[in-house]
């Protein structure tokens, strides 16, 4: 029993300590603070600007969190993929991956902050929406929000982890991440309604944890049904997403080990 809570508390310290380590190195990045504090700012500005002069029935609370959104997946993907570069580059990648903590939790922290830093995102846009455009900030089920957005924040960051294990074996992977980001702003419905995508399509976004997570945050500040599946099927799908990066990244590290391209830039 000492041992399993000696284990826990080691591992709640290696957690808490890279999530605040990698906090501190984003907030010194001005490229990721651009991307984290003003683009969100940039697409609520221009979502409701859009939404004014035309048909669309969405209130400007859906404008304003769909913005949010798009700026917390902005900043999660670009933080997890850079993340694991940065280690390459300063030559630490090797030693931590040498350690005996296996690579999935030193690399979590970087995807958890990147998430972290991404709250501010839908803060900042709800904030501003309130502020310059006149949103009232009316939550129809406030406990269930606050449960909806922790859960979606996870979901997005297992999400970035699953997609940055591959930056251990291809250092040039940072480039394909990118693509990445305009397909899920699809997928998950923060640009367009998932309906109006194609019936092919749509089962693709049932795939996407991030898409439920957007579901529970629409549906709990709206009022509408099903918040409580949806918060479900994302927590189950991230769960799915945190297996799946464990095993790719053994996989990938062993192939970079054999291949000698762990410290390749």
């Amino acid at each position: 029993m000492d041992v399993l809570i000696r284990r826990v508390v080691s591992t709640a310290l290696v957690l808490s300590r890279g999530w605040l380590l990698e906090l501190r190195q984003l907030m010194r990045s001005r490229l990721y603070l651009v991307t984290a504090v003003i683009l969100p700012l940039v697409f609520a500005s221009l979502a409701h600007y859009m939404f004014a002069g035309s048909q669309r029935t969405e209130g400007p609370l859906v404008i304003a969190l769909s913005a949010g959104l798009m700026g917390m997946w902005s900043t999660t993907l670009m933080g997890s993929g850079s993340a694991i570069n940065r280690l390459r580059f300063m030559q630490v990648l090797e030693p931590l991956v040498a350690c005996p903590t296996p690579t999935f939790l030193f690399s979590l922290p970087f995807a958890l902050a990147t998430a972290s830093m991404g709250l501010y995102s839908l803060g900042a846009t709800l904030a501003w929406s309130a502020l310059f455009f006149g949103m009232p900030l009316e939550l129809a089920s406030p406990v269930l929000f606050v449960v909806a957005v922790v859960v979606t924040v996870v979901s997005l960051s297992m999400l970035g982890l699953l997609l940055a294990s591959a930056f251990i074996l291809y250092p040039t992977a940072q480039a394909l991440a990118n693509f990445f980001e305009y397909p899920i702003w699809m997928l998950s419905g923060v640009l367009v309604p998932v309906s109006s995508l194609p019936s092919s399509v749509r089962y693709a976004a049932d795939l996407l944890a991030p898409s439920w997570g957007v579901k529970a945050i629409m549906r709990s500040a709206t009022g509408e049904s099903g918040t409580f599946s949806a918060v479900l099927i994302c927590s189950l799908l991230s769960v799915l997403y945190a297996a799946i990066t464990l095993i790719l990244l053994r996989r990938f590290e062993w192939l970079a080990r054999s291949s000698g391209t762990l410290a390749l830039q």
